[in-house]
């Protein structure tokens, strides 16, 4: 049994910083497999996540101003997902910088940030059962299988810090700005 944090969560975290895949980068069979099914339902988990967030009354996701950025955003961060598993690439700046706006329009629109915040767990877990089903059809090792989940998980966890500090940010604006200032 492994002890401490795994080293594709400390890659994960690393290769956030940059967009290039690791150099030692060496990905498990079941790895690869795994991130191939995922990246072929990007679209199928994003359109899910959309059909949880409307049966969890989060209208205002919806609305037309709304609908096609949030969409964009859970698709390019499944597929990110997809391809760290595929080939230990990270998230690009540019990628980053299009989720972290996501705050920013939510606080421009006036949805609250835990509508916001609910609706990238609703993606999370949308990802959590097709990673599972996919991992149920492959038959993949419990280590690779732990691993993505952790991943998705993570993902979560700082996109829904990203996308928060872009709120504030808007907030923040908003308030010089009404103030005159």
């Amino acid at each position: 049994m492994q002890r401490g944090p795994a080293v594709w969560v400390l890659a994960w975290h690393r290769n956030s910083l940059s967009p290039r895949a690791p150099a030692s980068f060496c990905a498990d069979p079941d790895q690869l497999a795994l991130g191939r099914a995922l990246a072929a339902r990007v679209s199928e988990v994003a359109r899910l996540t959309a059909e949880a967030t409307l049966a969890a009354g989060l209208v205002e996701l919806a609305t037309h101003r709304f609908a096609k950025p949030i969409h964009d955003v859970h698709a390019l961060t499944t597929r990110a997902i997809a391809r760290f598993l595929v080939t230990g690439q990270g998230t690009t700046q540019t990628e980053r910088n299009f989720i972290g706006r996501l705050g920013f329009q939510a606080a421009s629109c006036g949805v609250s940030l835990a509508t916001l915040t609910h609706s990238y767990l609703l993606w999370r877990d949308t990802n959590l059962r097709v990673l599972n089903e996919e991992i149920t059809r492959l038959h993949v090792a419990v280590g690779v299988s732990d691993l993505a989940r952790r991943i998705i998980r993570s993902s979560a966890s700082t996109g829904i810090l990203r996308m928060a500090r872009s709120y504030d940010e808007a907030a923040v604006t908003r308030e010089l700005v009404g103030s005159g200032v």
